[in-house]
Formats: C-alpha cells, structure tokens, sequence
C-alpha cells in the first residue's frame, strides 16, 4: 500500500504517539502529529544577515567559487594554494573550499576581547562537519542543540576559546577568541531564527550600506567602519580622522588585470578636491613602501583614476595579478600553508 504525503505524515505522528504510549506503559492516546513537531526549515538569505553591526572592526566579504572559476587566475592562486592542498583540507574539515559560493570574515571587539569570526555557505554534510570540528577541540568542550538545525560546538583549541555554529543545511560560522556563549557565533544563530530584529547587520545602516553598494558585485570586498582613533586615525594622510568607513574591493578587468577601488566615505562637501589628491597621496606612499613594491602596486597597469562626491573619495588603480599573487604569496605563503595541511 501507498501512503499519500498527508497519510504519511499521519502515520508517523501515530507511530511516534504509540511508541511513547508503549514506553510509558500506558494506552496510546490522540495521535501525535508530525507537524506539532516540525520547524520551519531555517534558510539563510545572505551571510551578512547574519553578521551584527556592533563592535564591528573589519568586515571581508568574498565569493571563493567565482574567484576560483577565473580560467588565468586559477594559476596565479596555486602560488599559495595548491590543489593537492586544497584536496586535503576538505577531506579533514568536511567541505571544499573552492565549492563555498559565498563568505565572510569579521573581527570584532567587544567585552569578550577581540574575536575573529569565519562564515561560509558550503556544500557538504553538517554532520561531517561537526565531527570533524569536535576531533580538533583539546578541552572543554560544550555542543548545543538550539533546534535540529542550529547546532553550536564550543571549546579550546590548544590555549584559544573557539566555537563552531552550523545554521540550516549549508551555513558554518567559526568563532576564533571572544565570549563562545555570547560573541559573533552566537548572535548568528539569533539572527538566523529572526530574534533580532532590532539589532542591525553589518549591512543594514550607511555608511557601510551605501560603500558595499558603491562596490557593486566586486567577488571580494573589505570594509571598516570608523570613528578611526590614535594612529589609525592618522592613516591615508589624515584623511580617516574624518572619515565614517572605509573600504576597498577587487574584480578581475576586461584585459585580464585586477581592478581595485578603495574609498573613503564622510563628509567631502567642501573638501573633496583636496581629499581626492590626499588618498592618490596616500595610496603612492603605500605603493612605495616594503610591501607595496612586492605586490605590484608601485607599477600599476594604469594609474590611480582619482574621483569625489560630497560623502566619499576614492581611486580606481588597475594591477598586474601575477605581480600581485606573487608577492602575496611570498608574504602569506607560510601563513596559507600553516593552515592547509
């Protein structure tokens, strides 16, 4: 015999009312419906609604799978990140990295000290996943269960506090430092089953609204919110005492080159001129530095293209993405390689 959705449902509710009944040692009462039980599945629109605005200090949005689809890129990456490398790390971690179509970094400082927090839409088995995440805790470990699909794992990971959150069927969300019971991990469970509707995502108000959508569908954007304080403050030939954000983004261009643009939002209603020769100033000095000159930036394939408006100045600078990953490499290998095995 065929059950029908709605009979099938009927059925498991009655068998799981009687199995209860059964253990209980009493009769079976009015069957148990399947849908008294069920939750709406959680599905996650974009990871940064998962992200809260507060304590914010950086903020990097990437898209690994389009990066990684890039025909004269792929080479470029395999300087600091190898395919046989890649292979490993996905089987010890449980997902590939180069399949995550969408990501996100944020550190935050808030009264737990400084956390940093890993987000990602993958395509493998939470489960999977989970029990891999739990062979790397060394000590106190702790697993909540807040629905079947909002699992959160916390623990130390040698000396430092880390807590994995796994939302739906494709969210993971890593929390390096901080509060494991109230930091970003957390909050990104609270978000997702719609219990903050009060507090904002990262997203949500200008400035940083207004810079990501100046970026448009760039594959990797960086944002920071201000007031910038101290030496940072001082940064950019004074330019982020002022300022409310700044940002930057990386697209590949139509003749194969990277294409950056970085701008800085505030008030230039009355100083936009001068602000915009400042950032071109500002960018030369960093071009001209240690680091600058190993990636390329002292010898762009086109120069910085200066722009303002009365909320932002910025520069578009055009760069050679061998010279580019080349250098990263030689700066961010060993890092890279420390964490892929």
């Amino acid at each position: 015999m065929k059950l029908s959705g709605t009979s099938r449902r009927g059925f498991i509710g009655g068998a799981l009312a009687a199995l209860s009944a059964a253990a209980c040692g009493a009769p079976a009462k009015t069957p148990l419906r399947a849908s008294d039980l069920a939750f709406k599945p959680l599905s996650v629109h974009a990871l940064t609604d998962l992200l809260p605005l507060a304590d914010l200090r950086w903020l990097v949005l990437a898209r690994p799978r389009e990066i990684a689809s890039i025909p004269w890129l792929i080479p470029e990456i395999g300087r600091f990140a190898r395919e046989p490398d890649l292979d490993r790390f996905a089987a010890a971690v449980g997902f590939d990295v180069r399949q995550i179509t969408e990501a996100a970094i944020a550190v935050y400082a808030g009264e737990g000290g400084e956390s940093t927090f890993w987000l990602a839409r993958h395509n493998g088995d939470p489960t999977a996943i989970e029990r891999a995440y739990r062979k790397r805790l060394t000590t106190g470990e702790k697993r909540t269960l807040e629905r079947p699909d909002l699992v959160r794992v916390s623990g130390k990971i040698g000396l430092a506090s880390s807590a994995l959150t796994l939302i739906g069927p494709d969210v993971i969300g890593l929390q390096q430092g901080g509060n494991p019971a109230r930091g970003p991990a957390r909050i990104a469970g609270l978000y997702a089953e719609d219990r903050l509707k009060k507090s904002p995502t990262v997203l949500a108000e200008d400035p940083l609204k207004s810079l990501a959508a100046r970026f448009g569908s760039a594959p990797v954007i960086a944002l920071s919110p201000g007031p910038f304080e101290g030496e940072l403050a001082r940064g950019a030939r004074g330019l982020l005492e002022g300022a409310t954000a700044i940002g930057a983004s990386a697209r590949p261009s139509a003749r194969e080159g990277l294409a950056i643009s970085v701008a800085v939002a505030g008030n230039f209603s009355k100083s936009g001129a001068a602000a915009s020769k400042a950032l071109v100033a500002a960018w030369n000095d960093l071009a001209n530095a240690a680091l600058g000159h190993l990636l390329g930036l002292d010898q762009p394939v086109e120069p910085p293209l200066p722009t303002f408006s009365e909320s932002a100045v910025a520069i578009a600078v055009e760069l050679d993405p061998r010279r580019f990953a080349s250098g990263l490499a030689e700066a961010m290998g060993e890092r890279v390689r420390a964490i892929l095995p």
